[in-house]
């Protein structure tokens, strides 16, 4: 399948989808497995809207990623792929696409959406007997559609609790009326309350990429206007909205009037190194196949290497292929990877759960053992999330839930990446505390996107 955008110059091109852009004939290639897990979790979701009205939303998912890679982002916009009023369909998008219409897929943002899928296909069948289950995902799919990262996290915990063997019912929400916790479970002849709290990726680090957007933005333009493909990489030793507005300009200026190939530096603020890209294993690589632009695969073929979750900004001149996804040719690149080591940097992206427990704690009855489970993607880098656990235990130790009878909170550490040679993994480290208990824990098996057969180590996954 292929679609085009025409037009030219620096109007905004328009984007035409034929009618079988979702369709796919013929014999699955083996690059190309289907993954029944994923299928099961597809079909189970998108049953729960009208056939009609999914077309709808998907051919809109299609359009605006089309649109956003032919003609870029808006100025003043995120230039995120997704519709913020409608971040369930992109979901849904991806999870299709990976098994249906693979030349849709986007394997960064796939990586935070399949596993989880997966996880629910694997559990479809416990989860269709939650109580109150059809209602919850009718509310995901339709009226909190913006936000389905807390649904989805509660579909996940109701499942983790109906392995361990336990009864779950969702409890209805009150609509003016006070807060309730979101499900009641029975197990071991216990009644608990349960509570789910989805963290979203922190503000701080958002702030901190933006900057270091607007500090390499001059020398990237630079760059580009005289056609010169650069790599650079920078650690900063201080916090980046204390970096001068000038630093990374006055030293790519510093290299350019120097006659060094390659450029380094260090001073207070941090350490750097200038080199000129050399495209040719991108070329080469292009010369028998195409190229997923803003890729991890790309990203290696570039810089020699991968590594997880690197903080990066690129720049290329590129053609597209007859999928304006891909890259046909390539005579210009840029890349900068920018590492923060600034304990303020570490520090305030690290949050603690503390704030969402204590909102949690509030929501929980007086009358019966309460549970709350916090979750979050852990993609800020492992020296963040080291300290982010920390931080955790020691909060948790010294946490006074007052009259509420919490008896354990459970953090869920999510790390999805993108390999060049993978459509995507999966970390997942699972830290649970004793507040005031009065029993066992109530879920020792408590990871809930991977697989039980997974291969497991102990420690955090962002030790070596």
């Amino acid at each position: 399948m292929s679609a085009a955008g025409r037009g030219s110059g620096g109007k905004q091109r328009n984007f035409e989808i034929p009618e079988d852009f979702f369709d796919f004939e013929g014999e699955r290639p083996e690059y190309w497995q289907d993954n029944p897990d994923v299928r099961r979790a597809v079909e189970w979701l998108r049953s729960f809207i009208e056939p009609a009205e999914w077309r709808r939303r998907r051919l809109a998912a299609a359009q605006r990623v089309y649109q956003l890679i032919i003609n870029g982002a808006e100025t003043g916009t995120a230039g995120r792929f997704f519709d913020e009023k409608d971040s369930f369909a992109y979901h849904l998008f991806l999870a299709e696409a990976s098994i249906d219409h693979v030349w849709n897929y986007d394997p960064v943002f796939g990586s935070r959406v399949v596993p989880v899928f997966a996880s629910i296909g694997r559990n479809v069948d416990l989860l269709k007997e939650v109580g109150g289950i059809a209602d919850r995902i009718e509310r995901m799919v339709g009226a909190e559609r913006a936000q389905p990262n807390g649904p989805f996290f509660e579909l996940l915990v109701a499942a983790a609790y109906g392995r361990a063997g336990g009864t779950v019912e969702f409890v209805p929400e009150q609509r003016g009326g006070p807060r309730t916790h979101d499900m009641d479970v029975k197990l071991h002849g216990r009644d608990y309350a349960v509570e789910c709290k989805r963290m979203e990726v922190s503000e701080f680090g958002e702030r901190e990429r933006a900057r270091v957007r607007a500090l390499w933005g001059p020398s990237a333009a630079h760059l580009a206007s005289i056609m010169c493909s650069t790599f650079a990489q920078v650690e900063f030793r201080v916090a980046v909205a204390n970096l001068p507005d000038n630093y990374l300009t006055q030293r790519t200026k510093a290299w350019q009037l120097s006659s060094c190939e390659d450029f380094e530096w260090e001073d207070e603020h941090g350490r750097g190194r200038i080199e000129r890209l050399d495209l040719g294993s991108l070329q080469k690589e292009l010369e028998n196949s195409m190229i997923l632009n803003g890729s991890t695969r790309l990203a290696e073929l570039l810089t020699g290497r991968y590594k997880r979750h690197q903080s990066m900004i690129s720049s290329l001149r590129i053609q597209f292929a007859d999928n304006p996804r891909y890259i046909a040719e390539c005579d210009y690149a840029t890349i900068l990877e920018w590492t923060p080591l600034a304990p303020a940097s570490i520090s305030g992206r690290a949050r603690d759960v503390l704030r969402k427990v204590a909102d949690g704690l509030g929501q929980l009855p007086l009358d019966r053992p309460g549970v709350i489970h916090v979750g979050f993607e852990a993609v800020e880098g492992d020296s963040v999330e080291a300290l982010r656990y920390d931080r955790i235990g020691a909060s948790m130790a010294d946490f006074d839930p007052g009259e509420r009878p919490l008896e354990y909170v459970y953090t869920h550490f999510l790390a999805p990446e993108s390999p060049p040679d993978q459509g995507w993994a999966f970390d997942e480290t699972t830290d649970w505390r004793a507040i005031r208990p009065t029993a066992p824990p109530p879920l020792f098996q408590s990871f809930l996107v991977l697989d039980a057969e997974a291969e497991q180590r102990l420690g955090g996954h962002w030790k070596p």
